[in-house]
């Protein structure tokens, strides 16, 4: 798939801006892209504050969510993405007398939505609010969110810790991550906790379960819950992470915790159903034989359908740390069923930079795994699988955090994040990763250019990206999102095995998926196209047309973008034609027949030669010689069938001499 280089784009309006490259310098140049220009899906208006996140689902459904003023509060809105269009604006908190704050989304198939988010319910004697957690789901055939349903039967505080993060499955199963100041020892505290570090909050993480009609609460699951050692001030770089696996069985939670020596290290927990594992330890104590006394965040975390994790974190550089400068790390499990299963591997150093920011990571259910991170102001990528991690790759300058992260399993996928055009403009870059080696380049931005944030990718399992972000001046902010469109999944085609007649030339297929819209097929013999814009997945080929012998097949998978995935190659064997027969005169009154098939072969038993001489039919042979006693004009007939069925009968007036 090439793309076209395009020019002379107006800053001003700046929506996509495409260029192609490859590792071998091959140019691109097709009529479609597959990253689609950013649309508005909200506003210009005053009263949009900022957009919190975007969700995909395998099935290409998904949306996003974000929060603007109404009746002077901040409420929760969503967009959903269903069937490849955008719906209008969707009020997720509708009915809810209090402002929403921190809105998260997830997506499931059938263009099932959930939003969570933390919202006051009650004011105590110092009129300090108490918050709960909240939650609405759109179900598939749904126009609007239903009614908001409470996730923790307690209060989560005061509200400024929640930062939740939600996982789901594709049959609507879910997990939330999030956290409770339970005690913020601030001034007039008499609870005579000293705080490991200044600022330290005692902090609860806790994690409910959704079965797609309720929220059902695991409770807190940090190693010292609701006791003396204190945590780090919540914040969005420290806040803890979910996922769950695609049969919604079961998941994993990921958190920062000081251990008892101070120390912020990221800790874990499998999640078996509404049962939490054993707490596990992500990050290191040590290193190189040296201890690490330097903090851990940022902690991020994907799964697959076999229960591998792989969590990416970052650990501080400086004085304490054995690597000295901030550093990436990678740590893994295997699947359920390994004897390792219960513990994580180890930490694996992926990078290390002056100015390293915050990880994202997926994974496919091959075990294959991308992350994606800035360092010293660049987009790094690192990939690899069960086995190996490759070395880092670097691309794009003037990268600001984060640099957001999706994996095609057929190779690539996206990464996006934010950066400045030459000019000054605030855009969001983006680069999609083909598994043939090449890739393309562009940049997002809105129609009314000014201050740009909230830059959320939601990602489907097959690489597909939703990016989502804000931007404009606070009059005019502006809620966009693009689709980012991997090529159609990759998929088989098979032709029969043995050789087959003109009747039987069948080719069939599997289904290849794209969330851009219906895929369409196109059948391919010997590099010409037989057959396209296919919806069916099997065709029944003009074989006498093609002629006997075998002829590659290839079948391709074509989306509404252009985007093209070729299934394998296949060899089919076309017979077509009965036997041919070959007479030869001899000297001394002699002829040969010889009966003979180049393609399936002669089913030499059914072999008929009449000489026409009233001597004995010869059956079952395909050459033979036959002497006439004198001269005379005779008609030869001969029947034959060859392996797959095709019969013939020849009539061959012959002068002997």
């Amino acid at each position: 798939m090439m793309v076209r280089r395009l020019s002379h784009i107006r800053p001003l309006t700046l929506a996509l801006v495409l260029t192609a490259l490859a590792a071998t310098g091959w140019a691109a140049t097709a009529a479609k892209a597959e990253i689609a220009p950013a649309r508005v899906l909200d506003g210009p208006s005053s009263t949009i504050l900022d957009v919190d996140g975007a969700a995909l689902a395998p099935d290409g459904t998904g949306g996003i969510v974000y929060r603007r003023i109404v009746n002077g509060l901040p409420h929760v809105f969503a967009v959903r993405y269903l069937r490849g269009q955008w719906s209008r604006p969707l009020q997720v908190d509708g009915g809810e007398p209090y402002a929403g704050t921190f809105p998260t989304i997830a997506a499931a198939d059938g263009g099932r939505l959930v939003v969570v988010w933390a919202t006051p319910w009650a004011t105590r004697s110092d009129h300090t609010a108490h918050f709960q957690l909240m939650s609405a789901v759109i179900g598939p055939g749904a126009t609007g969110f239903g009614d908001a349903i409470q996730i923790d039967p307690r209060d989560i505080g005061d509200g400024t810790a929640a930062y939740p993060s939600v996982a789901m499955a594709p049959n609507g199963s879910a997990y939330v991550a999030y956290r409770v100041v339970t005690n913020a020892l601030g001034p007039g505290d008499t609870s005579g906790i000293t705080p490991m570090r200044t600022g330290d909050e005692l902090v609860d993480v806790r994690v409910a379960r959704f079965n797609g009609l309720t929220w059902s609460s695991l409770g807190a699951v940090n190693r010292l819950t609701g006791g003396q050692v204190t945590m780090r001030k919540p914040t969005a770089a420290n806040a803890p992470v979910v996922a769950i696996d695609s049969a919604g069985t079961g998941g994993v939670v990921l958190w920062q915790e000081p251990s008892i020596d101070g120390v912020a290290r990221i800790w874990g927990r499998r999640l078996f159903g509404a049962t939490p594992g054993n707490v596990l330890s992500v990050s290191p104590m040590t290193l190189n034989g040296a201890p690490v006394t330097t903090d851990a965040d940022a902690p991020a975390v994907s799964t697959n359908e076999l229960d591998e994790v792989r969590a990416a974190f970052r650990l501080s550089g400086g004085a304490g740390s054995p690597l000295k400068l901030p550093s990436i790390f990678l740590n893994s499990m295997p699947v359920s069923t390994d004897s390792g299963a219960a513990l994580f591997a180890g930490p694996t150093l992926l990078d290390s930079a002056a100015t390293i920011g915050v990880p994202s990571v997926s994974l496919d259910d091959d075990g294959n795994f991308r992350v994606g991170y800035t360092a010293n102001g660049t987009v790094r990528t690192a990939s690899g699988d069960d086995d190996s991690t490759g070395a880092p790759a670097t691309f794009a300058t003037g990268a600001q955090d984060p640099a957001l992260i999706t994996h095609d399993p057929a190779g690539g996928g996206v990464v996006a994040w934010q950066t400045v055009t030459p000019n000054g403009l605030p855009v969001v870059g983006i680069r999609q990763d083909f598994p043939n080696r090449r890739w393309q380049t562009g940049v997002l931005s809105a129609p009314l250019s000014g201050p740009l944030d909230g830059l959320s990718v939601g990602q489907s399992d097959r690489g597909d990206a939703l990016v989502a972000f804000r931007q404009g001046s606070p009059e005019q902010s502006q809620v966009l999102a693009s689709m980012s469109n991997s090529t159609p999944a990759p998929f088989s085609a098979a032709a029969p095995q043995d050789w087959v007649p003109a009747a039987k030339a069948k080719i069939t297929w599997g289904g290849s998926a794209s969330i851009s819209s219906s895929v369409t097929y196109s059948v391919v013999i010997d590099g010409v196209v037989e057959a396209r814009g296919l919806t069916t997945r099997s065709l029944l080929l003009k074989a006498r047309a093609l002629g006997d012998g075998a002829h590659d097949v290839q079948v391709i998978a074509t989306d509404g973008s252009g985007q093209q995935t070729p299934s394998n190659d296949s060899e089919l064997k076309l017979d077509v034609n009965p036997p041919q027969v070959t007479i030869r005169k001899l000297a001394h009154r002699t002829i040969q027949v010889r009966v003979h098939d180049g393609a399936s072969g002669l089913k030499t038993a059914s072999t008929r030669i009449d000489f026409g001489d009233h001597t004995k039919v010869v059956k079952g042979k395909a050459t033979i010689k036959h002497r006439y006693k004198r001269s005379m004009r005779v008609v030869v007939i001969v029947r034959s069938v060859d392996k797959v069925g095709n019969a013939g009968r020849w009539r061959e007036r012959v002068q002997i001499r």
